[in-house]
């Protein structure tokens, strides 16, 4: 075998590049911690200004050594450069790496590595194990976590939202919408934007309304109403002619159905439920869903992440007609429904 390795130039070349997928697959692993604990120390904004690693380190009260070399893999990562004996930031750290950046990414950034910890390190246990059941609370939905989702929603999912809706004629016409279970609010900003004569409500726990929501929304529209409670027990309000939900109903299914009826019954006749959130349809183009769907089964959330097909059958069981799908970009899917005239 080694000789046939060695010898054979044409199974050599194969080898070495299936050999050269998975180091980059591990190395992947690496490139993270690098940039959390970059992210971690504020060494991005710290740079704003050019610094060789020892001013840095010693402004920050970090290792000498240890910062000279993270630097040299942050380079290595594009995400610094060098000038003479300086670092300095790169276009793409300036745009998402920086506190002040509109693009920033570090919430989500810090929200991924607390995952990792918390959930993807029971991998091995679990699969020996079973699912490693986590006690689900609302502590989860802090303000960090709010953040993170507001910089992945501005990272091009709201972007490609508001192209998917502004096709649709519905949409353009409603003056009412639900942003169930809403977070951030900057999708309800993003709507009114598009559609001046929307009004827009955001429903979601008090401490994350209180804590974060109206902070960022008062940033861009002092229109905007809040509902404050919980969508699984509580009422959501009624008449409304849209109903949008984004990435917050990873449920199984006897739990899903009782919220969908629950929308239905909120919507007006004829209004709309437009649905926006990952499903698993096809392995090898959905990974992003793979991993998700893996994630929450480890600690004990089965069967969360639907088919696209199954999710709108759900839907139709609940009193809606599916009148279109859209990806916006795998996995993400748009799914639109219309409440069923009686």
């Amino acid at each position: 075998m080694i000789k046939q390795l060695i010898f054979d130039l044409d199974l050599y070349e194969s080898y070495e590049s299936g050999a050269r997928q998975i180091l980059e697959t591990a190395h992947a692993f690496e490139k993270f911690y690098v940039l959390s604990a970059a992210v971690e120390h504020n060494i991005f904004d710290f740079l704003l200004e050019p610094k060789t690693s020892s001013e840095l380190a010693d402004l920050i009260g970090l290792h000498g050594i240890m910062t000279e070399k993270l630097c040299r893999a942050m380079m290595s990562m594009a995400l610094l450069a060098k000038n003479g004996d300086k670092y300095a930031l790169t276009d793409l750290s300036k745009k998402f790496l920086i506190n002040s950046s509109q693009y920033y990414q570090g919430d989500l950034i810090k929200l991924l590595k607390k995952t990792r910890e918390e959930r993807w390190s029971n991998l091995s246990e679990a699969l020996k194990k079973g699912p490693i059941e986590i006690p689900r609370d609302h502590t989860i939905f802090d303000r960090s976590f709010i953040l993170a989702m507001a910089e992945a929603a501005i990272g091009g999912s709201m972007q490609r939202t508001v192209r998917a809706l502004r096709k649709n004629e519905d949409f353009m016409r409603a003056k009412r919408i639900l942003d169930l279970g809403g977070g951030h609010g900057l999708y309800s900003v993003a709507f009114t934007q598009l559609n001046p004569g929307l009004e827009a409500t955001v429903f979601d726990f008090p401490q994350v309304i209180e804590g974060i929501t109206k902070e960022i929304v008062s940033a861009y529209n002092d229109k905007v109403k809040f509902i404050q409670g919980d969508l699984a027990t509580d009422g959501i309000g009624s008449g409304y002619d849209v109903v949008f939900v984004s990435d917050v109903l990873y449920r199984p299914e006897a739990s899903l159905v009782p919220i969908l009826k629950k929308i239905n019954t909120s919507l007006n006749d004829g209004g709309l439920l437009i649905s926006k959130h990952y499903h698993l349809d096809d392995i090898s183009e959905d990974q992003t869903a793979v991993f998700f769907d893996l994630m929450f089964t480890i600690s004990g959330g089965i069967d969360l992440v639907h088919s696209s097909a199954k999710f709108c059958d759900l839907i139709e069981d609940s009193g809606f007609s599916v009148v279109h799908v859209e990806e916006i970009g795998s996995p993400s899917k748009i799914i639109i429904a219309k409440k069923v005239m009686k």
